[in-house]
């Protein structure tokens, strides 16, 4: 199995807590109101030391963006320390998604998606690299995002 390849920039899913944290006053957000994908993406930033987490009164957990995730941001989401190691099974996932340019991709119909694959797919996904969405009679389809495909990309660049 080949290494893990380094990322520096912050994913989608990051990204857009570090920015919900940043808009509101006093950059916290009660961890209640948190989805799913935001909890994911705060447990990742808190690892970097980009979010943390506070008590406040009555015991209620608080999601606060640190000066060290301040930077990041300013920095345009890319950090000096390695934000995400993605591996073999993450990059084999984006590779099997990948059916072409990103307009006019439709992706893999959850049937076609190898066992092996789901759980890789749904982490994607909470990082924002895949999308998930309704087809015809039920069908779910996994798709690269445009964030996705530019990592694929890039990964590809990196290998040569």
């Amino acid at each position: 199995m080949a290494k893990p390849i380094k990322l520096y920039k912050l994913t989608p899913a990051q990204i857009e807590l570090v920015e919900k944290l940043a808009s509101v006053r006093d950059m916290r957000i009660e961890m209640e109101k948190l989805e799913y994908r935001e909890i994911v993406a705060y447990q990742e930033l808190a690892k970097l030391g980009f979010a943390d987490m506070e008590i406040g009164r009555r015991r209620k957990a608080w999601i606060v963006l640190t000066e060290q995730g301040a930077r990041v941001r300013t920095a345009g989401y890319f950090s000096k320390r390695a934000v995400v190691n993605l591996t073999e099974p993450q990059i084999n996932l984006l590779r099997f998604l990948d059916d072409g340019p990103a307009l006019e991709s439709v992706g893999r119909a959850s049937s076609e998606i190898p066992e092996t694959m789901i759980d890789v797919c749904r982490r994607m996904s909470l990082r924002g690299w895949v999308e998930w969405s309704e087809g015809w009679r039920g069908t779910r389809w996994a798709k690269l995002t445009d964030e996705g495909r530019a990592v694929l990309m890039a990964v590809d660049a990196t290998m040569g």
